[in-house]
């Protein structure tokens, strides 16, 4: 079984290899459609990772400062 951490690092990877592709697209002069779907699909595991991270945040974090009265601190947060 994965750790959170070893998905989140998995998706990250994920993400560098799409970047890269836009780099090698643009370096070979291609399609500017075709750089932008991928593109659009960094944005997109991006949002992914962002949701991941998030909601072992809200799982964890938050219910750990909640259980320790520190309310202020939650909803503080920034």
């Amino acid at each position: 079984m994965q750790s959170k951490k070893d998905k989140h690092l998995h998706r990250i990877k994920i993400i560098k290899g799409h970047v890269q592709a836009i780099q090698n697209m643009l370096e070979k002069d291609e399609y500017c459609i075709d750089i932008v779907h991928q593109s659009q699909a960094v944005q997109k595991s991006l949002k992914k990772l962002d949701a991941l991270i998030m909601k072992d945040h809200i799982k964890h974090c938050v219910v750990e400062q909640a259980k320790k009265g520190n309310l202020k601190k939650i909803t503080e947060e920034k």
